[in-house]
């Protein structure tokens, strides 16, 4: 339950492809049950231009991000290669959980289930357990945003360990709000050439969009990462875009809900009325 957007854009030089911006609210949520707003942003950085943003259960979201931080070397790192240590990260929190969950409790482990035990218990009961590794979900979405020296990448994880690459698209969402802030994000048009400018109000306003999904919150952290590293927005320029987003969103003048009130769709019925009377 939340929302979480990255969208690439050109750096202040103009060079398409070559800066994030990224954005989440600060909702968090346990155990699929219980929400409330944390005071710890989403945003959490995996390298020097590497970040993450998680989806979904909170204490899982932030175990897997520290897991792919410690996984990944110091120094210079590619996106794409931050992308495959998430992906061992994430299946190895994932089967971990199925053995917690499914094979612990009857004193078996996954390893022996399947190199030994599943063809010697009853029928049923092997068939239960494979449909139960096989449809477990983690419950934990996962962005990964950055800039390397191939440019800028953003990617989303999912279960059981999915990578994809949206950088064909230039902005992808996860959690409950995802279908408002993509829906609003294909609004704006949004494409990897767009401005920096452009992008972080497109960002923010999507973000604000998605707010009426059920578990969004209302805080808003937002970053955009260049070559030169990552850089969170301050509380005065998210007040700056506040603005800015109000005035967008303004309701038509009184003046344009009148004019749209008289709009005449079939002149010639109104000609023939006024011709009779």
């Amino acid at each position: 339950m939340t929302v979480c957007i990255g969208a690439l854009c050109a750096d202040r030089n103009g060079r398409p492809a070559t800066a994030v911006v990224v954005a989440s609210d600060r909702m968090a949520t346990l155990g699929g049950i219980i929400e409330f707003e944390h005071d710890v942003p989403k945003i959490k950085q995996i390298s020097e231009r590497v970040v993450s943003l998680t989806a979904g259960d909170a204490l899982r979201g932030a175990q897997l991000a520290a897991d792919i931080a410690a996984r990944v070397p110091a120094g210079a790192v590619s996106v794409d290669a931050v992308g495959q240590e998430a992906v061992r990260a994430y299946v190895d929190r994932r089967r971990q959980q199925i053995e917690t969950n499914y094979f612990t409790p009857r004193g078996l482990t996954m390893e022996a289930f399947y190199n030994v035990l599943q063809s010697r218990l009853l029928a049923q009961l092997a068939g239960m357990l494979d449909q139960q590794v096989s449809s477990f979900d983690y419950g934990v979405d996962m962005i990964l945003a950055g800039v390397d020296d191939a440019g800028a990448h953003v990617y989303a994880l999912r279960n059981p360990g999915a990578l994809s690459n949206y950088a064909p698209i230039g902005f992808v969402a996860i959690g409950s709000g995802s279908l408002q802030a993509m829906q609003s994000m294909i609004g704006f048009r949004h494409t990897s050439t767009r401005s920096l400018m452009a992008t972080v109000f497109s960002v923010y306003a999507s973000k604000r969009r998605a707010e009426v999904a059920p578990g969004v919150g209302q805080s808003t952290d937002m970053a955009v990462i260049t070559e030169d590293g990552l850089r969170f927005l301050a509380p005065g320029v998210l007040e700056q875009l506040t603005e800015l987003y109000e005035e967008h969103e303004r309701p038509v003048t009184e003046e344009l809900k009148k004019r749209i009130r008289n709009l005449q769709l079939f002149p010639e019925e109104t000609t023939n009325g006024q011709a009779e009377g």
